[in-house]
């Protein structure tokens, strides 16, 4: 048989072969497109390229914004005595990472360097960035975000926090009085609504209030707490009971005259100087220049009534003098409430006359 022979032979025999098994080979063709295909998607879906690709959205589109608004929060908390910036830090499974640095020395770990009031604020101010990337408006909760920082970042936090406030809900717990009395000055300053609520245990539950605690309390709130619990003292006088009476009047002097105080210093001194806070606010002195002797003298028979009749002071036997009765305790509050109203009425109309 010669050569060309033997070739169509065998490629006889082959197609005798492939129809036999045509089927197999079709179904291998198609096994063979959908493995292809497989391989395809999981190279289009590689997580190197989706984080190569996500890396350089995000350094375009995201960092340098992270970066500017992380700055402005740390001018707004004036934290510039470190020079810290926000930094790529790599990126794995389609997510970029950033870490702080310090901008003269970025081989130096942060952590290292800072002290934990430091720590706090920048976790803070990156915390507050972080939301500035974000479209939603949500609320968001801080836990004592002041714990170990001194006076100056109290301020400054609780400023911070209540300019947050008028874009988006700030819910705040803390057990620092002096950090409610910052957030709770800031909020006028800013016009921002603020409400309070006073959690605290009693016995084994907990009672929950809207009214600060008394030493939380400015001079109004504190008239509005005397005159509530003149109410159950004058109870207990109409009942008879008037050692009970006594006993509650007595601790209501001494509330009073701790209202005085505060009376004194908010109101009198028009609030330039305020006992643990280490600034004075010197814009605020030149309404003191109306206090008259009647306003001191108010002060003085004020406070000498509470240091008479509150516990602590032991009377002589030979005193005869009888414990105020409920009309008593009742004016006392009322002077109070008459001297602050007097003075703020006097400052409203120089105010009004000195704008015009």
């Amino acid at each position: 048989m010669d050569p060309s022979e033997s070739q169509e032979l065998s490629e006889l025999e082959a197609r005798a072969t492939l129809r036999e098994n045509l089927q197999l080979v079709l179904d291998e063709v198609e096994r063979q497109k959908r493995l292809a295909a497989y391989k395809q998607c999981l190279d289009d879906t590689g997580t190197n390229a989706i984080t190569r690709k996500g890396t350089d959205l995000t350094k375009r589109l995201v960092t340098d914004r992270l970066k500017q608004s992380f700055k402005g929060e740390l001018e707004q908390l004036e934290f510039t005595h470190l020079a810290v910036e926000l930094r790529e830090a790599g990126g794995a499974r389609g997510a970029l990472f950033h870490k702080l640095v310090f901008t003269n020395a970025p081989g130096v770990p942060v952590t290292n360097v800072l002290s934990e009031g430091e720590s706090r604020t920048l976790s803070l101010a990156a915390f507050l960035t972080e939301l500035s990337t974000g479209a939603g408006m949500s609320g968001i909760i801080f836990d004592d975000p002041v714990s170990s920082l001194d006076h100056v970042w109290r301020e400054r936090i609780a400023k911070r926090l209540v300019k947050e406030a008028k874009r988006r809900q700030v819910i705040v717990f803390t057990h620092d009085v002096l950090f409610l009395r910052r957030l709770l000055d800031a909020c006028p300053q800013e016009d921002v609504e603020c409400q309070h609520q006073y959690v605290r245990r009693i016995d084994q539950s907990g009672f929950s209030s809207p009214e600060l605690p008394w030493i939380a309390m400015n001079v109004k709130e504190r008239i509005g707490r005397l005159r509530n619990q003149w109410q159950a003292a004058d109870k207990l006088f109409r009942t008879g009971d008037i050692d009970g009476y006594e006993s509650k009047a007595r601790e209501l002097y001494a509330l009073l005259r701790e209202a005085w105080e505060q009376g004194v210093s908010e109101v009198l001194l028009n609030d330039v100087v305020e006992r643990c806070r280490q600034s004075v606010e010197t814009q605020k002195v030149r309404f003191l220049h109306d206090i008259t002797e009647g306003d001191c003298k108010a002060v003085d028979e004020g406070m000498s009534a509470c240091s008479t009749w509150m516990r602590g002071h032991d009377h002589p036997p030979a005193d005869g003098t009888p414990f105020p009765k409920p009309t008593d305790l009742q004016q006392r509050i009322q002077d109070l409430d008459e001297w602050v109203q007097r003075i703020r009425k006097r400052r409203s109309k120089w105010l009004t006359s000195s704008v015009i």
